[in-house]
């Protein structure tokens, strides 16, 4: 099942010109595309104000949403391209990371902080986005994250409460 969420958090934060929504496309196939892409967005949430938890919480999901593409949907092979596009303004930040590869279920996904997973490596990524985003959703397949990350504090010259 698609997470219902996808449909929302792109509603909200992805202005349209017509029917078409307005994203920033990227393709990564090494570590420096990935550095790149995690660099023109941070920079670019530093630019309109977002703060420094803020920016630091963005980087750490993305960075953790590549590397799960590159590790699990492309087995670590840097020679299969997968895509990120990405939106963000002063309201919010919508990621996407989207692999070639197979996919997966997130609620299959063990819980690493029931006792028995302590010791397991997986699923802390995992964790770490849904921890930090305002809403992380995955399509149908499993091969595309989608990170929402609403904006916690007011914009410069706006206050609190609007």
């Amino acid at each position: 099942m698609i997470c219902d969420r996808l449909e929302l958090c792109q509603q909200d934060l992805v202005p349209r010109e017509g029917s078409v929504q307005r994203w920033r496309h990227d393709t990564i196939q090494s570590l420096e595309d990935m550095e790149r892409v995690i660099h023109m967005v941070t920079s670019g949430m530093e630019s309109v104000g977002y703060s420094e938890k803020e920016v630091l919480t963005m980087r750490l999901a993305t960075e953790e949403a590549i590397v799960n593409a590159h590790k699990h949907g492309h087995q670590r092979d840097w020679s299969r391209p997968f895509s990120v596009r990405h939106h963000l303004d002063a309201n919010g930040v919508v990621i996407q990371v989207e692999d070639q590869g197979p996919g997966f279920d997130p609620q299959q996904v063990p819980d690493p902080l029931a006792p028995e997973n302590l010791e397991r490596a997986s699923g802390r990524g995992l964790l770490l986005m849904r921890t930090y985003m305002s809403g992380v959703c995955h399509n149908e397949r499993g091969n595309c994250v989608c990170l929402c990350k609403r904006r916690l504090t007011s914009p410069p010259g706006e206050s609190a409460d609007g």
